[in-house]
Formats: structure tokens, C-alpha cells, sequence
């Protein structure tokens, strides 16, 4: 976000679809700055004339998390200075505050869903700041928890959060720090634990059932809508065999049967696919979205789904439980490094070793709970892996995620670059892995040369992958009606009904839909006034028309949701009996802000109960839908 872009509230709708600068997103937000003598805008320090506030929670176990993270929470003055003001009991006649919601500039769908939506809740007092800003911006304003009120996510899907753990742990576990609602359901959270602990299959599915039915029931997600559908196109003239990955598709290189199986029709060997953008860096550990995807395919993963998210073994042929906690693995024969080394059960034993010493990336969600990692026989592979405790995701998470690293050349790169404790800083330049593509020629934000490895145990049956870069749809289109590229990589992209209807217009394109788990929600920020009463969360679920995003910004390519769960219909850890979402129904929703005490100023805005209302005070307190416990924040105390 550019400091020099305007937000401004002139057209009468808070800046509606406007791009925002950072000081007037904390002017929204209410975090009132001061202007130094140097022109930077900051927040007052606590401590110089303003004492902080004293913070108390429910159950004392979650204040570890609060207090534990460098430049978040009680460390974060901006989230002190929000979450203070929200959480001070308000005064007779005070107004429901503006909601600030963060869109990122490349979602033009969801800002035309806010906008009806803000539109509707006018009915019934509610006044948005819709915020455009730049999807980096927007992540870091997400993961600094200083998004507003509430955080919307689509689902990015990888094959190991096919695992339940990914959704309802990082985004629901009240001491998770990517719980970006700070929800804190002591139910819930127990039936999290037990899940992480449950190494029985069907009984874990019954743990993670029984904690999607808490989290519909207390209100905290809102699952705006279930899709897009995936819709992708190709060069159906040129290419055979394309693989659909349940809730991948066919072009997503986080699922790469497609890329291991497509066989030519004119006798090329080469594919090329089109991508708006291309690696952030060549180092694995480092990497985000493209290089998460692609990079497993330069470094083989432990295990891997089929195309319909059955666990498969991959450079792990087998494993084998010895007790609920401790597996052996069995690395598969015969593997070679892209240099030509071989790869060993020293080489896996180095990773893991190296992962849980070093990584806090995206390895370690999985790796930290390893207790150790031994080679039981070298010459056959065969290593045994325990883990803290009991561990529930071996097989659908902590297998799906790791890879391998030859140590021949990662053993000593720490000391040799310099590295210090993080090794998301390292250098490397051109990766080697042991997978079914090997890295060939880079240029930077441009293009991609893929090399196939015809000694991998599944080699591709193209002899090469060329990655090239258009930053646009439309440019990507383009390419593919005239045969520049062959496919539209789907990772990040997917077709709407329209784009593939003026695609399937062209002889030599086929276009094609596959099933999809994927989905789009807020999470409010519900340790916090006004999403502290469930009354109003109920009022203002009943405010979301979903299917006018379904219908319109989506063209009819998604469902709406029948329930408010991470783990959608077609996911195979979904439970098909949770409540269905309270409805679209405006004058419903007003009805129960009126039952629960709240009312209308002269110019239509909501106003809270009276602090002194006591069904209002329990709700606010209590947080969570009767029958279940609050741990999180308390409000603050009562001022004169």
C-alpha cells in the first residue's frame, strides 16, 4: 500500500472500494495516531502519561499466548489501542461502532459481495469500511491482527491441509496464534486436543465432527459462500490424459498428476503453462504459494493423494504404526538426487533433524511435535519416528507436508551463509531435490524451465515444463486461444462461468469442471464488542445474503452453504449433520437486535443496550452460545 493513495469518506459509504493508506486504515479502525515531528504516523506509547491497559482472560492457560509473541497482542500497540476500546463496556446511547473489513485489490468478486452486503446492513443500522489494499498488505494486516473487525479468507488448498488440523486448529484453537477471531471455545478446544492426539482414524473423524458442530453452533464462522467452482481450460488439441484432482482440478501444481500423465498429441514433449506470477524464492523453507507447490515437485513429499485424496506413498513406500505414538517408515529403493547421489535414510533422518532444530516456517506446524527421528536398519530404510505424544495426523498431515534434502549440500549451509537460527534467509540458487522435476533454467518474474526426471519412480511422461509468466487473466487467455501457452495454472486462478464460455469458443480448447472443497468466510473478531453478544453474531449472520455472491460475483459457480464449517461437502473430514447458517432475512435480524435490547438513533444506526441491561451484561461476558465456556479476554472494568 503506497502511502500516497487516499482513502477519504465522501461518497458517503466509508470508502467504499477505495484504496487506503495505512494511517487512514488505523484512523477507520479507531486507532488514533500521533504525527511525530518526523511526519511518521504513530500510536501513542503506553507507559508515557497513557498507562496500558490491564488485560484479564477467563482462563488463565491462553495468557502464554498473549504475552509470548514478539510485536503481537500485549506486544502490538495497535492491537492494544483497538482491543482496549472494544473492550470497555459502552455508554447509554453509544452507536454500534463502523465495521472494518480489509479486501485485497485482486478480489473484485468480494468487494462486489460487500458492497450489497454493506448495503443490507444499513437496514438494520450496521455501517461498513470496506478497505481495498494490496493482497501483501492485506496479509500482513491479517496475520498482525490488525484487520478490522473481520477476517475474510478464501480456502487455499494444499494436500496436506486436506487434513482437518490445518482449518481447525490455526484458524479456530483459542491458542493458536493464526486464530484471527480470537475465539477462545473451551469445548472446542478440547475436542482439538483430543483430535491431535487420536491416532485411531474413526475416532479422531468423530472428534473433528463434534468440533465443526461447536464451531457452527457458537457463531464464530460465516462461510459466505462454497467455491468458486474450479473451471479450468487447455489445449485439448494438443494434450491427452489431463488428471481432476478432487478440490485441485487438473492444472494446479500442488497437484501434479496432470503434469506426470499428460500425453502429447503432435509428439511434443513439451508443456508450456501460463501464471500471473512465478517463484517469491527458490528456497523451500521460505517459500509461500508457488514455490510451496512447485518446489514439491523438485522435492519428493513423504506421502501424497491420489486424485481423490486417498493417502498414497510416495518416497515413503510404507510406514507402519508401533504404538500411538512412534511409526517406522520404509524410504523407497533406488531414489537418486537430480545430481546423481542417492538418497538415504540419512538424508531423511538430516531433514528432520534440521527441520525441528531451525524451522518455524511451514514445516514446523507439523514437525514440532517430533520427539526424535532414528535409522532402525540403514541398509533397508527403515527409520522410527516418535513423536511427543499421541499424534493423530501422521499419515494425512505430517507425511503430506515433509520433504526430503540431500545433506551433501544442506549440512553445513547454515554456517557457510551466514544464516544464524533461520534458515528461511538462505540462498539457494538452484534447488536440488529428488522429485519428478528437476530445476533448470530461471529467469526471475519471467519463466521456468521443469526438467523431467525419466529415472523418478513416476516419471512425467513429457520430457519438460516451461513456467511462463503473464500477469493477467486476460494476458494468460490470450496466450491460450493463440496456443502460446497449453494450460492456465489453477492454484490461484479459476475460470468463471463467462471467461470459460468465451474460451470454449476456440476449436482446440476444452474447458472442464472438477469437484471442489473450496470455500469463502469471515471470522469476526469476537473477543471484541459487538461480536462479544451471540445475539448480535446471530443478527448479523441473518444480514449476509450468500446467495447473491453465488449467483452474480460468481456466475452460479458455487453453492450456497448449508453449513458453517473449514471442512465443506466433499471434503472427506465433513460433517454432513451441522446447522444450517441462519438465513438471509433482514427484518429477522432486526427483530432479535430489538429482543436483545438494542435500538435505532435519529439517523438509523444501531445502538447498544444499556450497559446496566443485565441479560445484555451476561451475553457480553458469557460470550458463547449458552451450554458452552469463554476462556478468552475479559471486558475491562466498568469507568465512571
Amino acid at each position: 500500500m503506497d502511502n500516497n493513495t487516499s482513502g477519504g469518506n465522501s461518497d458517503g459509504n466509508s470508502g467504499i472500494g477505495k484504496p487506503i493508506d495505512r494511517r487512514a486504515l488505523l484512523k477507520l479502525m479507531g486507532v488514533m495516531g500521533v504525527q511525530t515531528a518526523a511526519g511518521v504516523w504513530a500510536l501513542p506509547a503506553y507507559g508515557q502519561g497513557q498507562p496500558a491497559p490491564k488485560f484479564e482472560l477467563e482462563n488463565k492457560k491462553y495468557l502464554s499466548m498473549y504475552e509470548k509473541y514478539k510485536g503481537y497482542y500485549f506486544q502490538d500497540p495497535e492491537w492494544i489501542k483497538f482491543t482496549s476500546q472494544r473492550l470497555q463496556w459502552p455508554k447509554d446511547g453509544e452507536k454500534v461502532p463502523e465495521l472494518t473489513v480489509v479486501i485485497p485489490s485482486n478480489q473484485p468478486d468480494w468487494l462486489d459481495g460487500w458492497r450489497k452486503w454493506a448495503k443490507d446492513a444499513e437496514q438494520i443500522g450496521l455501517k461498513y469500511n470496506l478497505v481495498q489494499t494490496s493482497p501483501a498488505r492485506w496479509l500482513e494486516e491479517i496475520n498482525g491482527h490488525r484487520h478490522g473487525d473481520i477476517e475474510v479468507h478464501p480456502s487455499v488448498l494444499r494436500p496436506e491441509r486436506v487434513d482437518p488440523g490445518e482449518w481447525l486448529v490455526s484458524r479456530a484453537y483459542g491458542s493458536d496464534r493464526r486464530n484471527y477471531g480470537e475465539w477462545v471455545n473451551e469445548q472446542y478446544d478440547a475436542l482439538i486436543d483430543k483430535q491431535t492426539v487420536e491416532a485411531n482414524p474413526k475416532k479422531r473423524l468423530d472428534y473433528v465432527k463434534e468440533a465443526q458442530k461447536v464451531l457452527a453452533e457458537d457463531l464464530y464462522t460465516n462461510l459466505f459462500g462454497w467455491g468458486p467452482t474450479i473451471i479450468e481450460a487447455y489445449n485439448g488439441a494438443n494434450w491427452d490424459g489431463m488428471v481432476k484432482t478432487t478440490g485441485f482440478g487438473m492444472t494446479n501444481f500442488n497437484a501434479m498428476h496432470s503434469y506426470l500423465r499428460a500425453k502429447s498429441k503432435t509428439g511434443s514433449k513439451t508443456m508450456k503453462v501460463g501464471m500471473t506470477a512465478l517463484l517469491e524464492t527458490t528456497n523451500i523453507l521460505g517459500a509461500s504459494n508457488n514455490m510451496r507447490s512447485i518446489g514439491r515437485m523438485i522435492y519428493d513429499r513423504f506421502a501424497y493423494f491420489d486424485e481423490n485424496l486417498n493417502v498414497i506413498p510416495w518416497a515413503i513406500e510404507s510406514w507402519k504404526a508401533v504404538d500411538d505414538r512412534t511409526w517406522d517408515m520404509k524410504l523407497r529403493s533406488g531414489m537418486e538426487f537430480h545430481d546423481g547421489k542417492p538418497v538415504t535414510a540419512e538424508d531423511v533422518k538430516f531433514t528432520m533433524d534440521f527441520m525441528t532444530k531451525y524451522e518455524r516456517g511451514i514445516f514446523w506446524t507439523a514437525n514440532q511435535f517430533l520427539e526424535s527421528i532414528e535409522i532402525t536398519d540403514a541398509a533397508n530404510g527403515v527409520l522410527r519416528t516418535r513423536f511427543k505424544a499421541p499424534y493423530g495426523q501422521f499419515e494425512s498431515y505430517f507425511l503430506q507436508l515433509n520433504v526430503i534434502l540431500p545433506k551433501h549440500i544442506w549440512q553445513n549451509i547454515m554456517t557457510e551463509q551466514n544464516a544464524g537460527e533461520n534458515p528461511r534467509q538462505l540462498r539457494i540458487d538452484k534447488p536440488v531435490g529428488s522429485g519428478p522435476y528437476r530445476f533448470g533454467r530461471y529467469r526471475k518474474d519471467t519463466e521456468l524451465q521443469l526438467i523431467a526426471s525419466k529415472k523418478h519412480f513416476s516419471k512425467p511422461v513429457t520430457d519438460e515444463i516451461w513456467v511462463v509468466v503473464t500477469p493477467s487473466l486476460d494476458g494468460l487467455m490470450g496466450r491460450l486461444e493463440s496456443g502460446e501457452i497449453d494450460v492456465i495454472e489453477s492454484s490461484s486462478i479459476s475460470l468463471s462461468p463467462s471467461q470459460a464460455t468465451q474460451l470454449g469458443k476456440q476449436k482446440h480448447i476444452r474447458v472442464e469442471r472438477t469437484k471442489d472443497v473450496n470455500w469463502y468466510h469471515g471470522v469476526v473478531r469476537v473477543s471484541t464488542l459487538p461480536w462479544r453478544d451471540y445475539q448480535f453474531r446471530l443478527a448479523w449472520q441473518h444480514s449476509i445474503d450468500r446467495a447473491f455472491l453465488v449467483n452474480v460475483p460468481w456466475e452460479g459457480a458455487g453453492r450456497v452453504p448449508t453449513s458453517n464449517t473449514f471442512l465443506i461437502e466433499g471434503n472427506p473430514w465433513h460433517n454432513p449433520n451441522l446447522p444450517k447458517p441462519p438465513q438471509f432475512d433482514i427484518a429477522r435480524a432486526r427483530q432479535i437486535l430489538k429482543d436483545a435490547g438494542y435500538s435505532w438513533a435519529s439517523d438509523g444506526r444501531l445502538v447498544y443496550p444499556s450497559s446496566k441491561d443485565a441479560n445484555f451484561r451476561k451475553r457480553i461476558t458469557q460470550v458463547s452460545k449458552d451450554g458452552y465456556t469463554w476462556g478468552g479476554l475479559k471486558m475491562l472494568p466498568d469507568t465512571p
